[in-house]
């Protein structure tokens, strides 16, 4: 029977003792390509867009810029170098005469985004992409990220690689996928580094990578990714990508468990079955000390005004006066 669609070629399980029933981890897993944890501020699951039932005229997304041919292993040479964390993001150049709905936002969003400022930019796109204030354009929405993250908005970067990977207003291309992913993950962005790892397991239409798959995971894991840390715990109880270590692979497991995946729950005490407890008592201690790794801010969020792109300045509410007392007023009276 083919395996299912996105997940892990099946291999051998490793040997048991007879006494011991292994796990049961030798069909196929599913991996997800989305992240299952909650969307951090101004981030965006693909499942959160409708894919259009018939392909739409490509839009006019800025393409990378062409750069001489780097070695295959080289999959950010011809992406633009984006400003680094924690820089100022890029003014972008809007073409003259070109405006904005007055529906997409107020005034403030409108101005700054025909301007050229890139936050401004990415939220109009998560606007069209959302359906928020407007119908909902993919078309529009992939220009509008495809501008922002020209200009270094990282989120816009994840976004616009799921457009890619998933065929929404753009044609569909794994390598431009790669390449917007790789540019959000080297900038820190958990997600991106989730989906570069499926892809490579997928292969991309280009066959699987397992042990590049098996370097992104680790990294999306080490940020507390729980379909990264599931996905991880699979390669290494199999030795997929990976040496074999179930001591690893319960780790990850249990992560993932602690998140609320029940699956993990249930491919973790299996894993604690085969392990001898000198091996799971030193898991469990790499368990409880285990911390995530933050992302950057600008790695997932992007600034916006003091009270939001529609949010207006309130006048200073007029202080309250209130009538004097009795007593108060008698003193305050001028004598005779």
């Amino acid at each position: 029977q083919p395996p299912a669609e996105n997940s892990i070629a099946p291999a051998p399980a490793p040997a048991a003792p007879s006494s011991t029933p292994g796990p049961s981890m030798t069909s196929p897993t599913p991996l997800g390509r989305q992240s299952n944890n909650s969307p951090a501020p101004n981030t965006l699951d693909s499942a959160q867009v409708t894919i259009p039932q018939a392909a739409p005229a490509p839009a006019t997304v800025p393409e990378p810029a062409a750069a001489p041919v780097a070695a295959a292993s080289d999959i950010t040479g011809t992406i633009p170098t984006a400003p680094p964390l924690g820089g100022k993001l890029a003014t972008i150049q809007i073409p003259a005469g070109e405006k904005l709905p007055d529906a997409i936002g107020g005034p403030a969003l409108r101005t700054a985004a025909i301007k050229g400022d890139a936050a401004a930019a990415y939220e109009v796109g998560v606007r069209y992409a959302e359906g928020k204030g407007v119908t909902a354009n993919v078309d529009e929405a992939a220009k509008w990220y495809g501008r922002a993250a020209q200009a270094g908005v990282v989120p816009a970067m994840f976004r616009l690689g799921t457009f890619y990977e998933k065929g929404l207003s753009v044609k569909r291309d794994f390598d431009m996928a790669r390449r917007y992913y790789v540019q959000a993950a080297e900038r820190g962005n958990a997600k991106a580094m989730h989906n570069l790892a499926v892809l490579d397991a997928d292969g991309g239409g280009k066959g699987a990578d397992y042990k590049s798959a098996a370097q992104w995971f680790r990294k999306a894991a080490d940020r507390g990714v729980a379909d990264s840390q599931v996905n991880l715990g699979i390669l290494y109880a199999r030795g997929i990508g990976v040496e074999q270590n179930l001591a690893e692979s319960f780790k990850w497991f249990s992560l993932a468990a602690a998140q609320g995946d029940a699956d993990a729950g249930h491919k973790r005490d299996d894993i604690a079955k085969r392990l001898d407890p000198q091996s799971l008592a030193a898991a469990k201690l790499a368990i409880q000390t285990f911390t995530p790794e933050p992302q950057p801010s600008d790695a997932v969020n992007v600034p916006a005004p003091a009270g939001g792109w529609d949010g207006a300045a309130q006048p200073a509410a007029a202080k309250s006066v209130r009538p004097p007392s009795k007593r108060t007023a008698a003193l305050a009276a001028p004598a005779h």
